[in-house]
């Protein structure tokens, strides 16, 4: 799920698939037809049909706070993902050897745009228990070759992940939640509070490095139980690898029943330290990890974004709270 914190700043493009042709003569590509794609909160995506009968997905990003160096450092990351046999999007370069594109609307506005592959398949559902071990290894890979990445970053960019809470569950205040659902979300959110300024310092000390942040359901597709392709890392930020690990078990554990919890555990992290190994440290931040992602999501799905609050899941969300608040792993 975006972080979607500057997202009242950003404008999605929304032009014509006219607009879009001096994209397609930079890559001297005879399109056939142009759909897009539903459900893009950020982005704007379009699956393109070639005259060769194939497929490409054109992205065009919104017109925001990201700058091109950012977009370049997501692509570079791609890149490495995919050398290292993760398997992610090819970004395909355009005449000018360049795989970050830009090109003006009828109104003279500047955008950027990127052209990749596409994958055949379906997104991943909650119900795909099989497909758990090879989900968590991709990610263990993903982190291992991110670790050897930009060494130099020493501390992590936790405070986004902190003021993205922050800012979910401050704008919960003006809607119109009974004095009950709202007294128990504020005392989560001052108990994460307190546990994050207690242990702020060994936060940062965590073993970190750029991470997707939002590895799971539609950013996942698959097909006959296998992983074909993993998209949308435009979210990537410089976070501590367990909290990446922990947003994804979330949706795991959110989106199933309790007695699939052990299971869902279990498969993931067997898996997962058979390609890198979790420290002790790291084991002993999931748990907060987990209750922020909660919080922060429970919030924004369910109340700030939501055309009506959806008391339902919210409390399915403070439920799953009480658990994660007693988790306890261990190597």
């Amino acid at each position: 799920m975006k972080n979607i914190m500057q997202l009242e700043k950003d404008i999605k493009f929304d032009g014509s698939k006219e607009e879009l042709v001096e994209v397609f003569d930079l890559y001297k590509l005879s399109v056939l037809d142009v759909q897009c794609f539903k459900g893009g909160i950020i982005n704007t995506s379009f699956c393109l049909k070639i005259e060769d009968g194939s497929k490409l997905v054109l992205r065009v990003y919104q017109n925001g706070d990201k700058s091109n160096d950012a977009i370049e450092n997501e692509l570079n990351f791609m890149e490495e993902m995919r050398i290292s046999g993760v398997p992610v999007p090819l970004v395909i370069a355009n005449i000018f050897d360049k795989k970050l594109t830009v090109f003006k609307d009828s109104a003279g506005m500047e955008w950027r745009a990127i052209i990749m592959t596409f994958a055949e398949g379906r997104h991943l559902e909650s119900n795909d228990f099989e497909i758990i071990p090879e989900f968590a290894t991709y990610q263990a890979k993903m982190h291992l070759v991110s670790s050897g990445l930009n060494k130099n970053l020493e501390r992590s960019n936790f405070k986004t992940m902190v003021d993205w809470m922050d800012k979910e569950f401050n704008e919960i205040k003006a809607k119109e939640l009974t004095k009950e659902i709202f007294g128990k979300v504020e005392e989560i959110h001052s108990d994460l509070k307190r546990n994050i300024e207690l242990n702020f310092d060994g936060i940062l000390a965590l073993p970190c490095g750029d991470v997707h942040l939002d590895y799971d359901s539609d950013n996942i597709i698959v097909d006959n139980g296998k992983i074909k392709a993993i998209l949308d890392f435009d979210d990537i930020s410089n976070q501590p690898f367990v909290l990446d690990t922990a947003n994804s078990i979330w949706w795991w554990l959110f989106k199933n029943k309790k007695e699939d919890y052990e299971k869902i555990l279990s498969n993931y992290f067997e898996s997962y330290q058979k390609i890198r190994n979790i420290i002790e440290e790291e084991y002993k931040f999931l748990n907060l990890f987990l209750r922020m992602r909660n919080l922060t999501l429970i919030c924004l799905l369910y109340v700030n974004i939501s055309e009506e609050i959806n008391y339902a899941e919210v409390e399915k969300g403070l439920i799953l709270d009480l658990f994660l608040s007693a988790l306890c792993l261990r190597r």
